[in-house]
């Protein structure tokens, strides 16, 4: 679920698909540079979207002082913070070296201004322009670290809005290195392969219901009384607090995928000071829960764009001359591997539900087609060879604070239903209408079995205000559907205009062509967001 355009396999690595339904890919590239999907780790999120950026590695010594919450004199900025090893996901952000950092203190509890606190890391790239304007990148997931966006959105937004703007980065709170959430889940409980919820071969969720209250136990033995405090609604507000405390009259923000609902809640609380807002593959009102359950929408969606894809190549991947002819032969071929999984040369097997999880993780981008095609040539025809099974690292296991942090969350943000038997019935109805998903997008989280209601929910999009807010979308994203991008921009109103791309993929590509037109005259405007089509990249 992070700012424009940066969004491709980490250097060719591996594709992850983050958050059941929202992250954004692991990446160091703009997206719309080529590369070779590699190794495929599956956890959720949901993909959404699709990318957790882990940090690199630190630059020196730390020595960025606290900031005050009301500013006082300023924070001081020094050198980032070193990764670790449960600070994010996925391979090093190759950081710049004009890249500093710092730290806010906020309030655990807005309502408690002066009770207990959390430390919020944040970073920074100056434009060297005079009279800058300034920009928040918000991550996506939830779960990953954010601190070292600015790096990467330096060649991921336009030109001529990066040679004038500060850009700003952070780790939301409870993630990374703002005082990490650790819920002590099991490490067998947060590896890939349990990251999505479908369900058994059989259609069984009896697996999923065992694990959402393993994990629900966990965050309520070892979170303690903050757990409540980490929703969205505190990191809009921590992120007005950096504002306070950087000295901004405004401060403007971007995000991909659920960062996209990061960017809504804060245009929410304070449309005043919120300048502009630019949303990236656009998470509906209902944020990462409506993004789940519209799952099935969105890959059903991408899904189409694979499949002309693969039929025009039927030469070479054998599966079907036509687009319906190859959703026939998945889904046929799904069926048998659920009646008799393909064993595998690790040792483990390969059934129908978890060969539609692999081909979840590789629709979020066009350039993962030629491994997806493969993958689905060799179940179909009985055989994994070695080098393809190498590449599907159903078992690797995420850090706690990323699973931890992540439901959290999820959980802490809406109301879920309690009862197993509707979630039951839930997964058989979504599979028979979706059937790419396999009841996937209804089955049931740890938050059936969460410990208490959260804190805050987050806002209705408030209609009323600046027209501040631009979306940009690609008509066929698997994991936040066009239409649900519709569905918020209608309930923005007059304040939000959006910029569809003839493209398939989760993330937009805004380094240069029409959309980097768009979002570059609108972040260096003080003009109404316009709406624009712009056509697939050439």
């Amino acid at each position: 679920m992070n700012s424009p355009g940066v969004h491709d396999a980490a250097a060719a690595v591996a594709v992850v698909v983050l958050v059941r339904l929202l992250a954004r890919p692991l990446t160091s590239r703009p997206l719309g540079e080529k590369s070779r999907p590699a190794a495929v780790s599956l956890t959720v999120v949901a993909s959404l979207l699709a990318g957790a950026v882990a940090c690199s590695g630190g630059t020196g010594q730390r020595t960025a002082a606290t900031a005050g919450m009301s500013g006082g004199a300023g924070p001081r900025w020094g050198a980032c913070p070193a990764a670790d090893a449960g600070a994010g996901v996925g391979a090093p952000v190759k950081r710049d070296p004009r890249q500093q950092c710092t730290t806010v203190r906020v309030p655990l509890d807005y309502r408690a201004p002066g009770g207990r606190r959390l430390t919020i890391e944040v970073s920074r790239i100056r434009s060297g322009a005079p009279h800058p304007k300034s920009l928040m990148t918000g991550q996506g997931g939830p779960g990953g670290s954010g601190l070292d966006l600015p790096s990467q959105d330096v060649s991921a937004l336009p030109a001529r809005v990066t040679r004038t703007t500060d850009l700003y980065g952070l780790d939301y709170r409870g993630i990374g290195h703002s005082d990490p959430l650790h819920c002590g889940i099991a490490p067998s409980d947060r590896t890939t392969a349990t990251g999505i919820s479908y369900p058994a071969a059989d259609g069984s969720i009896d697996a999923n219901v065992a694990w959402a209250r393993r994990v629900a136990r966990a965050c309520t033995q070892h979170a303690g009384s903050a757990l409540p405090f980490f929703n969205t609604v505190n990191i809009a507000r921590d992120i007005n607090r950096i504002r306070i405390a950087l000295g901004l009259r405004t401060l403007s923000y971007t995000g991909t995928s659920y960062g996209t609902f990061v960017g809504q809640v804060y245009a929410s609380l304070y449309p005043a000071t919120s300048g502009r807002v630019l949303l990236d593959s656009v998470v509906p009102p209902g944020g990462v829960k409506a993004v789940i359950q519209n799952k099935g929408r969105g890959v059903e969606d991408a899904f189409g764009g694979f499949a002309r894809w693969a039929a025009a190549r039927d030469s070479t991947y054998r599966l079907g001359r036509s687009a319906p002819d190859v959703r026939r032969t998945v889904l046929s071929t799904v069926r048998e591997l659920n009646g008799t999984p393909l064993p595998l040369m690790t040792g483990k097997s390969l059934s129908g539900n978890l060969l539609l999880e692999a081909t979840e993780a590789l629709l979020e981008q066009q350039g993962y087609f030629p491994g997806l095609a493969e993958l689905l040539g060799a179940a179909h025809a009985g055989s994994i060879p070695a080098d393809v099974t190498s590449k599907l690292q159903f078992e690797s296991v995420f850090p706690d604070n990323f699973f931890s942090a992540q439901d959290a969350i999820v959980c802490n943000d809406s109301v879920w239903p309690k009862d197993v038997a509707g979630y039951r019935r839930a997964v058989t109805r979504s599979a028979a209408l979706f059937p790419l998903t396999a009841g996937s997008p209804a089955n049931i989280w740890p938050c059936a079995f969460w410990p208490k209601a959260g804190s805050d929910h987050p806002p209705k999009p408030v209609p009323h205000g600046p027209h501040n807010l631009l979306m940009a979308q690609n008509t066929q994203d698997p994991s936040t559907p066009l239409s649900e991008a519709r569905r918020t921009l209608r309930a923005f109103g007059g304040r939000a205009a959006m910029v569809t791309v003839e493209a398939t993929g989760h993330g937009v590509a805004m380094a240069k062509g029409c959309a980097a037109d768009a979002v570059a005259d609108f972040l260096l405007s003080e003009s109404p967001a316009r709406s624009r089509h712009c056509p697939a990249a050439r």
